[in-house]
């Protein structure tokens, strides 16, 4: 399973640990405690997985949550009697989570996923960015650099991902990684940078689009008062 993947495949387990566990605290009182369950814990477990699933984890799946939470809590009555929901949870729970949205959205508590953050270090992301280099795939590149890694570790060849592309003479995957912060003059195994790469694989092209990148990476530290090394 890939990288992406083995991510969504997170996602959609606590999706369904949320779900079970709605279902379980609805379930009606006497069948609860007949299993030795308790309905205010239950209640209590599935708001902190809300919460969890709401600030730390989940993006994908958020509206699902409000829209289903919301169908439950608004249902008929003699529907909810029907199918043995106890409404009170559900409204709870849909309560508490847009009570927590507004709050954090006021004073950031918690991270929302929504605010700018720092590109994160991640040894899979390389890998996974490394692999759609190899296998000419730039749409699965752009999903992994979508989620915020920084690009610019390397690999276990020695390697960044810009590396990586120069070395294959890719000239899309070269700019795709250039427009999300790659850095141009970074030195990988044997010393030598992105350009100087290009420039020994016989990759005359890809060599030329990165000298103008890195001609404008040092005009713009020139303007702003910073120092730039420039290798090659």
């Amino acid at each position: 399973m890939d990288y992406l993947r083995q991510r969504r495949a997170k996602e959609i387990s606590l999706l369904l640990l949320v779900s079970l566990t709605a279902v379980i605290a609805n379930l009606p009182t006497e069948m609860l405690r007949s299993v030795g369950l308790e309905p205010r814990f239950m209640l209590a477990l599935l708001g902190i997985l809300v919460v969890i699933s709401l600030f730390l984890y989940l993006r994908f799946f958020l509206f699902l949550l409000y829209t289903l939470l919301a169908v439950g809590a608004n249902l008929p009555n003699q529907w909810a009697d029907a199918l043995g929901i106890s409404k009170v949870p559900l409204l709870i729970s849909l309560i508490a989570m847009v009570a927590f949205s507004l709050l954090n959205n006021a004073v950031k508590l918690m991270p929302s996923g929504l605010e700018p953050k720092a590109k994160k270090k991640s040894p899979e992301g390389i890998k996974a960015l490394i692999y759609a280099i190899e296998h000419d795939n730039p749409a699965y590149a752009r999903q992994v650099l979508n989620l915020g890694f920084d690009p610019n570790d390397l690999g276990e060849n020695g390697y960044s991902p810009l590396m990586c592309a120069a070395i294959k003479g890719n000239t899309a995957m070269v700019e795709l990684l250039l427009s999300n912060d790659a850095d141009i003059n970074q030195v990988g195994h044997g010393g030598l940078t992105s350009v100087e790469l290009a420039y020994k694989h016989g990759h005359t092209a890809v060599a030329e689009v990165l000298k103008v990148m890195r001609e404008k990476v040092k005009q713009a530290a020139a303007e702003v008062g910073q120092p730039t090394t420039v290798m090659g």
